[in-house]
């Protein structure tokens, strides 16, 4: 179904206001003298983290979203995020060429235009946002949801989900949330070093008369910028929440939120089922031996039984290393599933963190295990991962980072 296109309505000065996602300076150049008139390009970006964080933290009103063939799919993974989380920004996608499959993707992701100026000339782009003007707008965000699982206790699904929220938070810039659906006794408080005061169970009693300001002052808010909302202290309030209410409580969330990260219980509960089914990527998490090999298989074989789509699940190897009893081919060939991801076991960096009750990102920026994170989330938004660091340089890295 083609999303509805927003308005372009200009700022209180009178004129749009705009940036271009390119790595072609004589194309940004172009748009921004053709537009000028009416719009004033306040950046120009050849980074999505960038551009999500500019359009998230500004007042932006139009995106300029260059497709260009060696763009490794950023460019469309930018123009999804823009058009599900900030249905107002009026996107342009300008295309080198006529491909088919772009315009119909982009149609359908309810951009605005399609501009090709090979085939229009470099005076394409203002009639493009002129004849845009006065279109309907869509209303309210629609966040993406990335729900964390094993069968298995111990596999690490809590420290993933703390590290990955903090990653989507820094390479974005979005409103993002960690959400502890572990109602006995979770233990993302404990990770963040927190203490629960408003949970699941006191977002539930009040979804009636819950808004936007109400939330966000009832959340706490890591200093690092995502939201936490954990588990609740007392072990009798799980048993009050039904698969319902949670599908009620993430239709909320997903209005006020661009991200949510949930910490799935080792279960396969009603609660557990309606997060799996509101969520746009299921991971199953695994450690590179036979036993969590043959449960991950379970759990995939549970979820095909119930038609949930293949598409929909990916499978993350946990505490990789050199010595492990299985490697990466290795899984895959057990499982005959692709692995979204490998992350790689580092202990030492781990419990360093966990005693300062803060993510890896703050002082372990530059450990493999990191950057594996940061891979992870390029790869859920749609993006190419960040280019790994070899040689010397990244070992001398890795060295100090032990004396940090």
């Amino acid at each position: 179904m083609q999303t509805k296109s927003p308005t372009l309505a200009p700022d209180t000065n009178g004129r749009l206001t705009g940036l271009v996602y390119t790595q072609d300076d004589t194309l940004a150049h172009a748009i921004e003298d053709d537009v000028g008139p009416i719009c004033r390009i306040e950046t120009v970006t050849a980074s999505v983290p960038e551009a999500l964080k500019t359009v998230e933290n500004g007042e932006i009103r139009t995106c300029f979203v260059d497709i260009a063939d060696d763009d490794n799919g950023n460019g469309m993974a930018l123009v999804q995020q823009l058009r599900r989380n900030h249905p107002r920004q009026a996107v342009f996608v300008v295309a080198h060429r006529k491909d088919p499959d772009l315009i119909l993707q982009g149609l359908r992701l309810g951009i605005m235009d399609v501009i090709i100026p090979s085939d229009n000339g470099s005076g394409c782009f203002l009639p493009a946002v002129q004849k845009a003007l006065g279109r309907k707008a869509a209303e309210g965000r629609n966040g993406f949801v990335y729900s964390l699982f094993s069968l298995k206790g111990g596999q690490g699904v809590t420290t993933l989900s703390v590290n990955l929220a903090d990653q989507i938070q820094a390479s974005t810039g979005s409103r993002v949330l960690l959400l502890d659906l572990n109602l006995y006794l979770g233990d993302v408080g404990d990770v963040v070093n927190i203490t629960p005061d408003f949970t699941p169970f006191d977002l539930i009693q009040d979804l009636g008369r819950m808004d936007e300001n109400l939330l966000l002052s009832s959340l706490y808010r890591h200093a690092r910028g995502f939201y936490v909302l954990p588990s609740p202290a007392a072990i009798s309030d799980a048993e009050r929440v039904h698969r319902d209410q949670i599908t009620a409580m993430l239709r909320l969330l997903k209005r006020y939120f661009t991200h949510i990260v949930i910490d799935l219980p080792h279960e396969f509960s009603e609660r557990t089922l309606a997060a799996t089914e509101a969520s746009d990527r299921l991971m199953i998490l695994l450690e590179p031996d036979l036993v969590a090999v043959k449960s991950a298989r379970q759990v995939l074989r549970f979820f095909q039984e119930l038609n949930f789509g293949d598409d929909r699940m990916a499978f993350v190897l946990n505490r990789l290393n050199k010595d492990s009893a299985l490697q990466p081919e290795d899984v895959e060939m057990v499982l005959k599933q692709p692995l979204l991801a490998t992350i790689a076991n580092d202990w030492a960096s781990l419990a360093r963190a966990a005693r300062n009750g803060e993510p890896l990102g703050i002082a372990h920026g530059r450990r493999r295990i990191t950057r594996d994170l940061q891979g992870l989330a390029a790869r859920l938004m749609g993006m190419a991962p960040p280019p790994t660091q070899k040689g010397w340089l990244m070992s001398a890295f890795n060295w100090l980072g032990w004396f940090h």
